[in-house]
């Protein structure tokens, strides 16, 4: 048995986020946290951060359109990402287009 003092989860938490991949975790989910901050307001409705991989943030857009906005601000982006998570986690932005929910007609394709 150990003779020393239990720890405090808030010391145990912040232990956890000083290792490797579990503080990149952290600060990854900051961006998700502060999305509208880092997208704007204008933009954060028609996009959504996917993932961040290799340092480069996956953004799904809801259109065309919106993929040229978010193209035309992704200098911003990045800068504000990285001021969410406290630290450069994001160089580059890599925007997929969302699929259409469309309604399969049964007619459509007679």
């Amino acid at each position: 048995m150990s003779d020393s003092p239990p720890k405090a989860i808030g010391e145990i938490l912040a232990s956890l986020k000083a290792s490797g991949e579990l503080s990149e975790h952290f600060e990854h989910a900051r961006i998700w946290e502060r999305w509208p901050e880092v997208a704007g307001a204008r933009l954060m409705p028609y996009g959504r951060p996917i993932r961040v991989r290799d340092k480069t943030l996956m953004i799904e857009v809801d259109g065309a359109v919106w993929m040229h906005r978010f193209s035309y601000r992704t200098p911003k982006i990045i800068e504000q990402a990285n001021r969410v998570a406290g630290r450069e986690v994001v160089k580059d932005i890599f925007l997929i287009l969302a699929k259409e929910e469309q309604d399969e007609d049964p007619q459509d394709s007679v």
